[in-house]
């Protein structure tokens, strides 16, 4: 299970990846998670800035779904407000509702190698990803403050397995999570 909790990529944040090359490797339709990925738990609409991700992201080719854990009425408006198709209460990291975004939503059939899942969890974005076989990028949460119960208690078990990665997998953790994870101590704090 260790091996499907490494992400294929890691960035800061969504505004970090480079688009272009993810396009010229094969990518295609980019999944997305929604909090603390595009907005935080504290945040109920799309920026300015948000906006023009998604207008790039179309605008170079992709086709772009959200994939939510929530089935709150806040992922049904920032969908409509943000015009793009979406499935809820996904239950990631079950296969379900991303199977669901690939096979119903989607509006071409894609191969798993030109899909990629954007996320900032390992336990549900990254590990939901892997199990889909599929690419997945994991992004740094942009406000861990915000979290919910449930995700406080993901980043707990999320904190464990970084360890053990460290120690089983050092040259995957220091290629692709070393960043992510920070400074040790502050495992201790989420």
């Amino acid at each position: 299970m260790i091996k499907k909790l490494i992400p294929d990529y890691y960035y800061k944040s969504i505004y970090d990846i480079p688009l272009s090359e993810l396009y010229d490797k094969g990518i295609r339709l980019i999944l997305t998670d929604l909090d603390n990925t595009l907005i935080s738990y504290g945040q109920t609409d799309p920026s300015d800035e948000l906006f023009d991700f998604k207008k790039k992201v179309l605008d170079l080719g992709f086709e772009f779904i959200l994939v939510s854990n929530s089935r709150k009425k806040r992922v049904d408006h920032f969908a409509n407000m943000y015009d793009i198709p979406y499935v809820k209460f996904s239950t990631k990291p079950l296969k379900r509702g991303i199977k669901k975004a690939i096979k119903k939503i989607a509006k071409e059939k894609y191969n798993n190698d030109q899909i990629l899942l954007l996320g900032d969890q390992l336990m549900t974005d990254v590990l939901g990803g892997k199990r889909c076989k599929i690419k997945v990028c994991l992004i740094e949460p942009i406000d861990k403050r915000t979290d919910i119960l449930s995700t406080r208690i993901n980043r707990g078990i999320e904190s464990f397995f970084l360890r053990r990665i460290k120690k089983k997998m050092r040259n995957e953790y220091d290629l692709k999570l070393k960043e992510f994870a920070g400074d040790e101590n502050d495992w201790k704090k989420v």
